[in-house]
């Protein structure tokens, strides 16, 4: 990993064409402006991973649509809508 230091309004450059630069800095918070062209995914950290795990699902579900996991589930949504109905149901009474 490159670890590099740089003030507000400072640039880092990625190849010729992504420019990363730092625009405020708040407490822990640092906020930066990036450029690149159109073609370049840019995503946060958690939400890359939250894509590459909807992959493996998609994935998964393409070549095994009907697995046993599939049905777990299944059936452990359903209990949840159930736990919820109740819930609030419940809730409404009081």
């Amino acid at each position: 990993m490159l670890v590099l230091t740089r003030r507000i309004d400072e640039s880092i450059a990625i190849g010729d064409n992504i420019q990363i630069t730092v625009l405020a800095v708040e407490g822990e918070r640092v906020k930066l402006g990036i450029s690149a062209p159109r073609d370049v995914v840019i995503l946060r950290q958690e939400i890359y991973q939250a894509v590459k795990e909807q992959s493996k699902i998609q994935e998964h579900l393409a070549q095994e649509p009907e697995s046993k996991g599939i049905e777990d589930l299944r059936k452990f949504l359903a209990e949840e809508v159930i736990e919820e109905d109740s819930t609030d149901s419940a809730e409404k009474k009081e």
